[in-house]
């Protein structure tokens, strides 16, 4: 760890500390990511200045990360955690820095695209190309005053009967898969997409209160028609519509997107 500062190293300390409260086996980057909300250095300037807070990371980490039966002692990285850790220090040698700290660290999970870290920033809301830029400025003494506020993407949630289940999971991999920002708690999100399959009648409970919720949050509601199905004009009323087909689901859910970000000024 000769390469680590002091702060650093708190980090996986912390980060370890994470994965056992949260009943994991391994360190992964979404435990690295809550060590240096933790650590308060400078990352964790940067991702407070991004609108990252540890109260909106842990439950997306929670989610993401793998369970899994703990063991005494240290845990192991996952090896997603192993690169990043490899990347800080590449991070710090291209910058001409002769330790790797908090900031190094961060860029180093940002390097690792595909890892659970730069999915909870996402699902956070923050842009993680928005971070990188905002760790270096860190890294070369910018103040982070200066910088215009972090452009936070609207954060989606799916409300939907039990029997549109695999379309809503379908329409939701997609949008996450274009970098939408989709949350698994309707009390969280900025604009709600109420999912109308097959022989949608009239909403059922647990989707009549999600809508009611986002009604007194003055949160956007967006209908999402699959399959050709009309939507009776008294049962979300003053929404806007977007119709998904299976022969062009692709486009259509591109659609939808852009509805959404149309949407997004209004968010409650």
């Amino acid at each position: 760890m000769g390469w680590y500062t002091e702060a650093a190293q708190r980090v996986s300390a912390l980060a370890l500390g994470e994965a056992r409260a949260l009943g994991h086996a391994t360190i992964g980057t979404g435990h690295l990511l809550l060590g240096l909300l933790g650590e308060g250095g400078a990352a964790a300037t940067v991702l407070v200045s991004s609108g990252v807070t540890p109260q909106g990371c842990r439950p997306h980490v929670r989610e993401v990360e793998r369970g899994g039966v703990p063991f005494p002692g240290h845990l192991p990285f996952t090896p997603g955690a192993k690169r990043a850790l490899a990347a800080a220090v590449r991070e710090a040698l291209a910058l001409g820095h002769r330790h790797v700290g908090t900031g190094h660290l961060l860029l180093g999970l940002l390097a690792e695209v595909d890892g659970v870290a730069v999915d909870v920033l996402a699902r956070c809301g923050a842009a993680p190309e928005d971070v990188r830029d905002r760790a270096f400025a860190e890294l070369a003494g910018i103040s982070l005053a200066g910088f215009p506020p972090s452009p936070r993407t609207a954060r989606l949630y799916l409300s939907h009967r039990p029997r549109d289940l695999h379309l809503a999971g379908r329409i939701a991999d997609r949008l996450d898969d274009m970098g939408c920002a989709v949350v698994p708690d309707a009390a969280s999100c900025d604009v709600l997409l109420a999912v109308v399959g097959p022989g949608w009648t009239v909403p059922d409970e647990p989707v009549r209160d999600e809508l009611e919720a986002a009604r007194t949050r003055l949160v956007p509601v967006i209908a999402v028609l699959v399959d050709g199905v009309e939507l009776p004009a008294d049962q979300l009323p003053g929404t806007g519509c977007v119709a998904v087909r299976h022969e062009t689901f692709r486009d259509d859910v591109a659609r939808l997107a852009d509805a959404v970000r149309y949407a997004q000024p209004g968010m409650g």
